[in-house]
């Protein structure tokens, strides 16, 4: 199966009820000054991307050098890897949930986009500090301030990664990278049951919901290729540890 990667998007008003385009994607084209349509998709395709509200940016992020979509890190056994990122914050951020800049009654809530938890505000936060951190196999690891003043700022890490593992950015709710894989003894990452198990009944509930919609003529097909996706998620589920 193909790998699948972030990205970003606004359904309006099912994903966000304030504005289209606060799910960005950011795409990764290099230093060249022209470049076409196919080529930002297939850079899209490969992840070498991040997503963002705009007001968050990581202009570069790369892992041993190595930045995401282009090439694995490789170690032939434990070690520690060395993350490096530019990042940069806006200087007035917009005032509400979806922004992280007002906290709402639950946590689970915060960068919610699609609710409104607070009276409609055209109000900025200025300045401040944003919490960059460093995500290995979906936890917090590290974790720097950085401030919010339209500035790019350099940060590095060291982070010890004891098996094949998957690295990303984020600085929550407004910005993720894809991320770099960390190959340890070019072992797959098999890091998660609890995901391979969401991705699996994920996949099941959708052909569940949607296969009704599908003509009778490209049902087989269809059936096909979701039994195909299920057979990769139940290997991957058979061979991760319990986490």
């Amino acid at each position: 199966g193909f790998p699948i990667k972030l990205s970003g998007e606004t359904d309006f008003p099912c994903m966000s009820s304030r504005r289209v385009g606060q799910g960005g994607v950011y795409v990764q084209l290099g230093t060249s000054k022209r470049w076409t349509y196919q080529q930002w998709c297939r850079a899209l395709a490969a992840g070498q991307s991040y997503v963002s509200d705009g007001y968050a940016h990581a202009l570069d992020f790369r892992v041993n050098q190595k930045t995401p979509g282009t090439e694995d890190v490789h170690l032939k056994e434990s070690g520690t890897i060395l993350v490096e990122a530019l990042v940069c914050f806006a200087p007035a951020t917009p005032e509400g949930v979806a922004y992280g800049t007002i906290d709402p009654e639950a946590k689970r809530l915060a960068g919610d986009t699609r609710l409104l938890h607070a009276p409609r505000s055209m109000e900025y936060v200025k300045g401040g500090e944003r919490r960059l951190e460093v995500v290995v196999n979906g936890q917090v690891v590290a974790a720097q301030s950085v401030a919010a003043d339209g500035k790019q700022h350099r940060l590095q890490f060291e982070v010890p990664v004891s098996q094949s593992s998957w690295v990303a950015l984020r600085q929550f709710p407004q910005l993720h990278t894809n991320p770099v894989n960390v190959l340890v003894h070019d072992r797959p990452i098999r890091v998660s049951t609890q995901s391979a198990r969401w991705c699996l009944e994920a996949t099941k509930l959708l052909w569940e919901n949607r296969s009704r919609y599908i003509a009778d003529a490209e049902k087989e097909d269809a059936l096909q290729a979701y039994d195909q996706a299920m057979a990769i998620y139940k290997k991957i589920l058979s061979e991760t540890k319990v986490r």
